[in-house]
């Protein structure tokens, strides 16, 4: 079965090569927009073939988890680091951050409902709740009350890159066709492909 660690080497060095820029561009991004009180990260892409494939690259890219045996013949969770830190989903200490700084967007993980923790919501309370009345307000109080995980996290993916909104620490997107022609974020500075493009 593949996993994280069995990625091409050809792969892994595009994907490297092109993180390398995006570090540099971000401590400059940094040291000119924090001075500035801007706190909005610029945004790298990856843009897969598939959901086998997407999903590979973000536990590879974020971390995940993954179960072990012990040799007492137990299992426990254990958590696999980034190997790009600056798109880490675990601190130092291995947990998860509550805010993700990488999202998985792919109708696999938009199906499963988990791609959203409970930290997170916790978290982006605030975020939700103004989302919800937002919602509310356009479409009435019904279509507020039926939010669900797919909507919040479409709505995280709709607002990368926006003050004040759901998606604006998101500092990396893996994604399978999901990001359209309408999806609008400025601060995208960096695009992998890792399937052919018609354009």
């Amino acid at each position: 079965m593949p996993s994280p660690d069995s990625l091409p080497e050809k792969l892994l060095g595009a994907l490297h090569a092109l993180y390398e820029h995006y570090e540099t561009g971000f401590a400059r991004w940094t040291e000119a927009f924090g001075k500035a009180g801007l706190t909005i990260p610029p945004v790298f892409i990856v843009v897969c073939q598939n959901t086998s494939h997407s999903k590979l690259l973000y536990d590879y890219i974020a971390g995940y988890t993954r179960t072990e045996r012990t040799p007492e013949g137990e299992e426990r969770e254990v958590v696999v680091p980034a190997q790009l830190s600056l798109f880490s989903n675990y601190d130092a200490d291995r947990r998860r951050l509550a805010r993700p700084l990488t999202l998985l967007i792919d109708s696999t993980e938009l199906d499963s409902g988990e791609a959203l923790s409970t930290e997170f919501r916790s978290f982006a309370r605030p975020g939700i709740d103004a989302f919800k009345t937002a919602l509310a307000q356009r479409s009435g109080q019904s279509a507020a009350e039926k939010i669900t995980d797919e909507d919040l996290l479409r709505e995280v993916m709709n607002t990368v890159g926006k003050p004040g909104r759901l998606g604006e620490q998101v500092r990396c997107v893996v994604s399978v066709s999901m990001l359209t022609e309408g999806w609008d974020t400025s601060t995208v500075t960096h695009i992998l492909g890792v399937r052919a493009f018609g354009t």
